[in-house]
């Protein structure tokens, strides 16, 4: 009697002691909507968390603002009051906004007479749209 009270005994610590078969085997992956549904059942292990952190994409990083100021090489244009071409050389602009430049006034000058002209500065449009100095 000791020895089948002894063998049930042991038989139920072995049972208790081994997991069952469902928890050994993992469910199949499955993807799409279910997805949440499956991880609220049997929540990634803290390895796969980490791996998910490391391998999501950030958020895209904002757009640097546009430079304050802005270099524009030395031209040669031809102005019509004077009535021939002038060497503009070059300056920096300061940004108003995208279609407003605030323009230093500027010497330019003839290459030919070596005449100096002054440009009174001002607010124009970008340098690479507009046709004058």
């Amino acid at each position: 009697m000791k020895a089948i009270a002894a063998l049930v005994v042991s038989l139920a610590w072995l049972a208790s002691a081994t997991p069952a078969p469902a928890q050994l085997i993992p469910p199949p992956l499955v993807g799409g909507p279910a997805q949440p549904a499956l991880q609220q059942l049997r929540p990634p292990s803290p390895i796969d968390q980490v791996r998910e952190q490391a391998l999501r994409r950030s958020a895209p990083l904002p757009l640097p603002p546009p430079p304050a100021e802005r270099w524009v090489p030395e031209r040669q244009l031809y102005v019509p009051e004077v009535g021939r071409p002038l060497v503009v050389p070059g300056h920096y602009e300061r940004r108003i906004s995208d279609q407003q430049y605030a323009v230093p006034t500027l010497p330019a000058y003839d290459i030919t007479s070596g005449l100096t002209v002054v440009v009174p500065g001002g607010q124009r449009p970008p340098a690479d749209l507009r046709q004058g100095p």
